[in-house]
């Protein structure tokens, strides 16, 4: 293979006859395999002569799949997955997804975005003026260090042209779908070009919800815009500058209770009775980023990469799928960050070796509160299950009144109840010298809860309706800089060896601050349930201070052979690493923090255009990670409430990835991405949702998935028509999940696997000016539900779940200038 351009495409793509980074799509009835240039390597290179297993999604892609973030293309990368949240997505590449709760922590797949890293809760932004998205599997920690563990991901977003170039677009679909776009590129002078692109997107909810006053889970309210500015200063040195923001207001994510006291047991009801408390989803988000470029010769250049990022999430979710005021709990995240990212690269290409060398350093500062909150009603609740439960109580009880005092006593389900409270107080009124049923009033409630020895932990239905929130507030300053060096000689015409290697530092600051109720202002005598001193919560003591650091050297070592003029083979080993870090609520960690990952992989690749109408990319991979940082929900004893935790396992993954893609006329092309992936896990010891301690979590399974692809493009009359068809199936896991209860298959939907077909038919003018399109996604109506989240489960009997996206269609269209 010789190191020139080659006919290329990416694996869904329309195909377009035009230059890589023209943004307008433009096509004709005759089909072909375009070139695909990536960054993969930190210089551009067609990706079929990469040694690493990159997957591209194009301008055309993200089209044809109406995508609008990371989570709408997971389906047509092999290995790939996105979670659904805005603000705490988890990004999954060959089956190591990122834990995505705690501040302190790190993903276990890096996000670049315009050369720059982006932290996890900006990595779901929306396509605004995307070129093309990078897939790269494997562990990346060489070029690209901070936390490519598992992989990396990259966006580039278009760069300002010469020329003039310009699109107003406008979508709408059911569920009350409206999209609109716009876009300017315009040259100032011969050496100065700016480009602007503004995106609005709306749509109302996928579930209704029936509570009054509250919103249906689903809806969506996104603006985002980015302006860039390019000046060639000399023909070797440019400039660009570039600011992008993006506003998101959504509705909390779903909440659908699947329990004797929500509004409805079938999950595809589609209808819910959320009681949260200003639910919402939100995410402002601003970046500056300063690029410099410089050609000092024809073998040396530089790339200098300055870039703040700040934002503020909040993320106010329903926890117990119900309405029923005496089982009320909802989270809220608040986060703000602030991220400096700076990285020098200097690049060296000569007649056999090629070089990439550089540094990068990056500040981070940031603020996460997290706050409980449940109502009186539900404290009480709770506060009752723990006094019927108290030991001594009931070795009175038993003492007094036997088999028949228990059975009685276990009857109890709320003091607030009149039934309840005359059970209760006629069994405990001899213990205070008198005989029960004592009156429902304030009093006894007080001399109750003293005789108990509970301060003012019990207390009467006067109280009912109020707020109850306990909060954890974190702060952080992390400090990581790496040095690197990646070396590309060529031994022959045909054999290559690459080597690189990079040493990262990670310093990492960490404070927590545990605050007592809100309710404490009306009462005397409380103290925190969920946030609880018993669980080693530092209520109302101050912040709790901790510092670590931790290195690491990682690299990787690659053969390369190329076995035809548009085929190549390669055989690599690298090394990954993801620092540790610290539980945002888990105080033990300040002590003993999280583990850093570590891993090895080992591939086999082969890819090119092996006939002039089929290219292929095939891999084998066998990658082994030691502590796995994985986040699950648990309840240790004497904890009130299911939270979530960071655990550590270790894993180990081996499978197969294809992305074919054939054309077998000019007018029609298939396409084949799939993956088969043989998992083995062992985590350490935990107490899931529901208290129990699970052990010997040792568990193997094969996952596959595919997603098959068509386009025809026949021949009409007028302008030219594309008909895009693809049909996705993903084999469930969910029973391999940590946290994973035996109850959950009980749900329907549940272990379902993912069945979709999605099209999209488009017509555009002969000039390439006007563009009509219909779409449709999951056009099969195929219903899933995830997995049941259990943080209420032992404490109200309140799971609930979330079901994926139903039928999705509409219309689009776009005039270009």
């Amino acid at each position: 293979m010789t190191k020139t351009h080659l006919s290329g495409r990416s694996p869904i793509a329309l195909a377009v006859a035009i230059a890589t980074g023209v943004a307008t799509p433009a096509f004709a009835n005759e089909l072909i395999l375009e070139e695909i240039i990536v960054t993969a390597q930190k210089r551009e290179q067609n990706t079929l002569e990469v040694p690493v297993t990159v997957d591209t999604f194009s301008t055309a892609d993200i089209e044809n799949t109406n995508a609008l973030k990371l989570a709408d293309m997971a389906d047509y990368i092999p290995g790939f997955e996105v979670g659904s949240g805005i603000t705490q997505s988890a990004l999954s590449i060959r089956g190591v997804r990122s834990s995505n709760i705690s501040a302190g922590g790190d993903p276990s797949v890096a996000v670049f975005y315009d050369d720059a890293y982006v932290p996890a809760p900006a990595t779901s932004m929306s396509f605004a003026d995307m070129q093309r998205v990078e897939v790269l599997k494997g562990p990346q920690g060489t070029l690209f260090g901070r936390n490519a563990a598992a992989g990396t991901v990259n966006l580039v977003p278009n760069p300002p042209q010469a020329d003039f170039d310009a699109f107003v677009s406008a979508r709408t679909g059911n569920f009350g779908l409206t999209q609109l776009e716009g876009m300017v590129n315009a040259p100032l002078s011969d050496n100065f070009f700016v480009r602007g692109n503004l995106m609005s997107y709306q749509r109302d909810g996928i579930l209704e919800n029936v509570y009054p006053g509250g919103k249906d889970a689903g809806s969506e309210d996104i603006v985002t815009g980015r302006l860039a500015a390019l000046w060639q200063i000399s023909d070797s040195t440019s400039a660009q500058l570039s600011y992008d923001w993006d506003e998101v207001d959504n509705a909390a994510r779903q909440a659908i209770g699947v329990s004797d006291y929500s509004y409805s047991k079938n999950p595809f009801d589609a209808v819910v009775e959320n009681d949260v408390v200003d639910g919402n989803e939100t995410r402002s988000m601003s970046t500056v980023n300063a690029k410099l470029m410089h050609s000092f010769d024809d073998n040396w250049s530089l790339k200098w990469v300055s870039s703040f990022r700040q934002w503020e999430t909040t993320n106010r979710e329903d926890e117990d799928g119900t309405a029923d005021i005496t089982r009320y709990l909802d989270t809220d995240n608040v986060f703000d960050s602030d991220i400096t990212y700076h990285e020098l690269q200097v690049n060296f290409a000569g007649d056999r070796l090629t070089a990439v060398m550089g540094a990068n350093y990056s500040r981070e500062d940031i603020y996460q509160r997290t706050d409980v909150s449940a109502t009186t009603d539900s404290i009480s609740r709770l506060v009752t299950t723990n006094i019927v439960n108290d030991p001594g109580l009931r070795a009175q009880i038993e003492g007094a009144a036997g088999d028949m005092g228990l059975a009685l006593l276990d009857s109890v389900d709320h003091l607030w109840e009149e039934e309840d409270w005359n059970t209760f107080t006629t069994l405990i009124a001899p213990a205070f010298g008198a005989q029960g049923p004592f009156p429902q009033e304030a009093m006894y409630y007080d001399m109750i809860s003293q005789g108990l020895g509970i301060g003012g932990m019990l207390f009467g239905p006067d109280f009912a309706g109020e707020y109850w929130t306990e909060t954890v507030e974190n702060t952080g300053d992390f400090t990581n800089y790496g040095v690197y060096v990646d070396l590309d000689y060529a031994l022959t015409e045909k054999l290559s060896v690459l080597a690189g290697l990079r040493y990262s530092t990670d310093e990492k600051t960490f404070t927590w601050e545990t605050l007592g109720t809100s309710f404490g202002s009306q009462r005397d005598g409380l103290e925190n349930v969920i946030f609880s001193a018993a669980d080693d919560y530092n209520v109302d003591q101050g912040v709790r201070r901790a510092s670590d650091d931790w290195s690491a050297t990682t690299g990787r070592l690659v053969g390369q052979y190329e076995f035809s003029e548009s085929g190549m083979a390669f055989l690599s080993y690298s090394t990954g690493y993801k620092s540790g870090g610290f539980d945002s609520l888990n105080l033990l960690t300040a002590d003993n923090p999280i583990e850093p990952e570590e891993v090895e992989n080992i591939e086999l690749g082969v890819k090119g255009d092996l006939l002039r109408s089929l290219r292929v990319q095939l891999s084998y991979f066998d990658m082994a990670i030691d502590n796995r940082q994985r986040s699950i929900e648990s309840k240790p004893p004497g904890s009130a409430n299911a939270l979530p935790r960071v655990i550590n396992g270790d894993q180990q993954f081996n499978g197969v990835e294809a992305t074919i893609d054939w054309l077998p006329t000019d007018s029609l092309r298939l396409g084949l991405v799939t993956t088969v992936r043989d998992e083995e896990s062992q985590w350490e010891d935990y107490y899931d949702s529901t208290g129990e301690l699970q052990t010997e979590r040792a568990k193997g399974s094969v996952n596959t998935a595919y997603t098959l692809t068509f386009d025809w493009a026949p021949a009409v009359a007028v302008g030219d028509l594309n008909l895009h068809l693809d049909y996705i199936y993903a084999e469930n896991t969910d029973e391999l999940e940590p946290g994973y209860l035996a109850s959950f298959s009980d749900v329907k939907g549940v272990g379902k696997d993912d069945k979709r077909l999605n099209g999209r038919m488009v017509w555009m003018s002969e000039q390439g000016q006007y563009e009509v399109a219909l779409w449709g996604r999951n056009l099969l109506d195929n219903e899933r539900t995830a997995i049941p989240s259990g943080r209420t489960l032992a404490v109200f009997g309140t799971p609930y779940t979330s079901i994926s996206e139903p039928r999705t269609y509409g219309a689009e269209v776009r005039y270009n200038f």
